[in-house]
């Protein structure tokens, strides 16, 4: 089983002109709305197999924005967006390793 440090976790998740994030030990994250997007994990985004990207970076609006999100029990976090995609969980370990590879 994956296990979550607790610096991993976030104190707090703001969706206003990015996604922002203020995790438990006082770092700090942004990561755009279309990078997020663009990064999604889910079957549809990425073949289950290879584990290599399927989505068409080019199919996502400029514009894309959360339309919601929601907490995943203790570990991930779900984003509704508003291409009307909302099958991607976004585990914690993989936002807070964000800004190392972008």
């Amino acid at each position: 089983m994956l296990k979550v440090k607790k610096k991993a976790k976030p104190e707090k998740i703001i969706l206003a002109e990015d996604i922002y994030i203020l995790w438990q030990d006082g770092h700090e994250s942004h990561i755009s709305y279309f990078d997020l997007r663009d990064a999604c994990p889910c079957a549809s985004c990425v073949d289950e197999l290879s584990g290599e990207k399927t989505l068409d970076s080019n199919t996502i609006p400029k514009d894309i924005r959360p339309e919601k999100s929601e907490y995943v029990g203790n570990y991930a976090l779900r984003v509704y967006w508003s291409d009307k995609h909302d099958t991607g969980i976004f585990h914690y370990k993989v936002l807070r390793d964000f800004d190392k590879s972008t």
